[in-house]
């Protein structure tokens, strides 16, 4: 498989530095010289993350800028002679770019760019030319005038009024913390991006533009938002009883949910269209999804003349789409029976046709139906269904693995084989028993891991993996051995001759095996007599 680039610009401080992807984040703090092993320690919850260094913290940590999956995240320690990092690769809730790693970090106005790859050059067509108007005429967020933060945090029972006068040119707008407040964005204001954090009833006036025409809540409970200029997109993550009040339907397009209750939408001009969204009837709807309101999202538009809220799924790819557009493409990708006709008319045309016999050709008309059918089966069984989505995902992630192993990519490579057993374990119920994909996959995954924490110098953890592999698949040969290496690497030499035996009993052919045995025998016998000295 061939690698896809998708690594961005992040930022650099004097305490760490971090990269990213659309889907993960990559942060490394430098540690203090001549720590010891086991001496650092990280804390990584759902929006914060801590490290520490012996009883002293070091200098870095805080609250990230949006919500991050713990079960998905990883740390180490990198060591390169005397300088050693904390890495953290953290699973991000949301797939999209992130502008700032803490919350309290300036937001840049450019956006991040592509580090690996090649951009692509942006297409000139009528849409594009007519997106870049739009955006010089806003005051183009690249030019020289950067995004400046303004935060309105810790108010209460104030009526408090937003105008251009008292506001940076390009501002970041940021609500947090208020309670019974009225905010007014004046029209005159033209900010980047309107965010409100932990806010409790309050009410947001957006009379002015966002340029980004993006609004995202976090944590808000009986907050309303009025609505009178384009505001395309809403995301409200962890909220309850909010109203977005519409003033036109035709400035909204999308809203992002997760862990979202009581939610109300209302647009004065179409009264048709309101709708709500409450992730208790969502359940109620879709039983046999397990719905979480940590990871799961959803997203609601207008279609067919109502208010649609649909689960986003991914296809193997990450992609996320809907169940009603994954079923939509296949309905369109299936070869219709006039163009069947077609296309066996045109080989049936050709020199080899014409020298075929009456029922050859009746035969390869046949072969070709058949083979449409078959193709459309399958992408529906693949792509259509929960569990074929779910069993492709797993097998992406691993083979992602897979390549950044072969890359050398140790620690991503360990991220990408959690990822999988992590999907592997949550699957739908018509994945296998107990919503889970075939043992055989999963004990692969586990052994693949196992060779990243033996590469990464996490010994205990390759055990712990290898043993887990082996369980799953007692007659999976390299699982024994790489249990073996583990535990050789331990120093717990009986036990590695052990797994190296059982290893040979399954693969006899396998000459590492025999080295390690070999060695861990010679190695078993110099800790006996050492022991009994």
């Amino acid at each position: 498989m061939l690698h896809i680039p998708g690594q961005y610009s992040g930022g650099e401080t004097a305490e760490y530095r971090w990269t990213q992807t659309k889907a993960e984040l990559e942060v490394r703090v430098p540690l203090p010289a001549g720590l010891a092993d086991g001496s650092v320690t990280c804390e990584i919850l759902p929006r914060s993350f801590a490290v520490r260094a012996g009883e002293e913290a070091v200098a870095v940590g805080g609250e990230l800028a949006a919500v991050v999956v713990v079960d998905d995240s990883l740390w180490s320690v990198e060591r390169d002679g005397s300088r050693a990092e904390a890495v953290l690769s953290l699973r991000k809730a949301v797939a999209e770019l992130w502008p700032r790693l803490l919350a309290s970090d300036a937001e840049e106005a450019a956006e991040p760019r592509l580090l690996d790859g090649l951009e692509r050059k942006a297409p000139t067509d009528k849409n594009e030319l007519l997106r870049q108007a739009k955006e010089r005429a806003k005051g183009a967020l690249d030019g020289p005038s950067k995004a400046v933060q303004h935060v309105v945090e810790g108010r209460s029972g104030e009526r408090i009024a937003l105008n251009a006068s008292g506001l940076p040119p390009l501002p970041v707008i940021t609500l947090r913390k208020c309670t019974d407040c009225e905010v007014v964005l004046g029209e005159g204001v033209a900010a980047v991006k309107l965010l409100v954090e932990g806010c409790v009833n309050t009410t947001v006036a957006v009379n002015g533009k966002v340029l980004t025409e993006t609004i995202e809540l976090w944590q808000c409970e009986g907050v309303a938002v009025k609505i009178a200029s384009a505001m395309r997109t809403v995301q409200l993550d962890a909220c309850s009883g909010v109203k977005l009040q519409y003033a036109r339907a035709a400035d909204f397009d999308r809203c992002l949910t997760a862990g979202v209750f009581d939610l109300a939408l209302s647009f004065a001009d179409a009264p048709s269209l309101d709708g709500e969204v409450d992730l208790g009837t969502l359940r109620a709807q879709m039983p046999d999804k397990g719905l979480s309101a940590e990871t799961d999202q959803f997203i609601s538009r207008h279609v067919e003349g109502a208010l649609l809220t649909e689960l986003i799924v991914r296809l193997s790819n990450d992609f996320p789409t809907t169940e009603r557009e994954v079923a939509d493409f296949a309905a369109k990708t299936r070869m219709k029976s006039d163009k069947i006709d077609e296309v066996v008319q045109g080989m049936l045309g050709s020199s080899l046709g014409r020298e075929l016999s009456g029922a050859e050709r009746q035969q390869m008309v046949e072969m070709v139906k058949s083979q449409s059918e078959a193709a459309a089966k399958a992408q529906h069984t693949a792509e259509g269904t929960a569990a074929g989505r779910h069993l492709a995902r797993v097998e992406f992630k691993k083979a992602a693995g897979n390549e950044a192993f072969k890359a050398g990519e140790y620690q991503q490579a360990a991220v990408a084989y959690t990822e999988a057993l992590s999907l592997a374990a949550s699957g739908p119920e018509d994945c296998g028993e107990g919503g889970t994909v075939d043992p055989a996959i999963a004990s692969a995954t586990r052994c693949n891991r196992a060779a990243c924490f033996l590469k990464l110098g996490r010994y205990a953890q390759a055990r712990e993996d290898a043993e887990a592999a082996a369980a799953l698949q007692p007659s999976y040969a390299k699982a024994h051995f790489r249990l073996a290496l583990a535990l050789q690497a331990e120093e717990k030499f009986p036990e590695a001759v052990a797994a190296f035996n059982k290893a040979l009993q399954l693969e006899p052919k396998n000459k590492e095996a025999a080295a390690g045995l070999r060695m861990a025998e010679v190695q078993a016998t110099r800790q006996r007599r050492q022991q009994q000295q």
